[in-house]
């Protein structure tokens, strides 16, 4: 008479993340960069406003590559003014982060995702929207092959730091953008 029901195939997700269209699945795998989580709020110190806001700020260097050689990078720009979205000057003529952007807009090979940081002082809707235009900031200073590699611009977690905030240094550290350099993932 009629056909006994058969049981359907189970669906097996490709992975635990969905891929973007565009981007070709990973090959290798990365080395998260240390980070502090904690909802710990520190006050500035006397002055440490104004410095934050002068080309030198509080840290020796504005940029920094970690670790120097590798398939996984991660580009650091930090010692962003208090409450500043923009670059410094100074960062922005860094001859690290010069080689870098030629480097990103020559090598097809490479991938970026851009990460907003901020330190803890303020409130936590006030961090997002500087973690956010930190990122976009750095986005924009990518030429046009890199931006089209670019698979995510984005703020950090909340109360997610990339040192603790109990030093002057380490919120200007906190005052970051990290792009995560991927290499050898093809060509889009």
């Amino acid at each position: 008479m009629g056909r006994a029901p058969q049981p359907l195939p189970q669906y097996t997700p490709p992975g635990p993340v969905e891929q973007m269209p565009n981007m070709a699945a990973p090959q290798f795998q990365c080395l998260a960069l240390a980070k502090v989580h904690s909802a710990d709020v520190f006050p500035y110190q006397a002055n440490e406003v104004a410095t934050s806001r002068t080309e030198v700020g509080h840290l020796g260097a504005d940029v920094s590559l970690v670790p120097p050689v590798g398939t996984c990078q991660y580009l650091v720009i930090w010692d962003f003014g208090v409450d500043w979205r923009h670059l410094k000057n100074i960062a922005k003529r860094d001859p690290l982060l010069a080689a870098q952007l030629i480097r990103f807009e020559t090598d097809k090979s490479l991938q970026f995702q851009i990460v907003g940081y901020s330190d803890s002082t303020g409130g936590e809707r006030n961090n997002i929207f500087l973690r956010t235009g930190r990122a976009r900031n750095v986005f924009h200073l990518f030429g046009p092959s890199a931006r089209s590699r670019v698979f995510s611009v984005k703020p950090a977690s909340p109360h997610e730091y990339l040192k603790d905030n109990t030093t002057a240094m380490n919120r200007a550290a906190n005052r970051a953008v990290v792009v995560e350099i991927f290499a050898g993932s093809g060509t889009i």
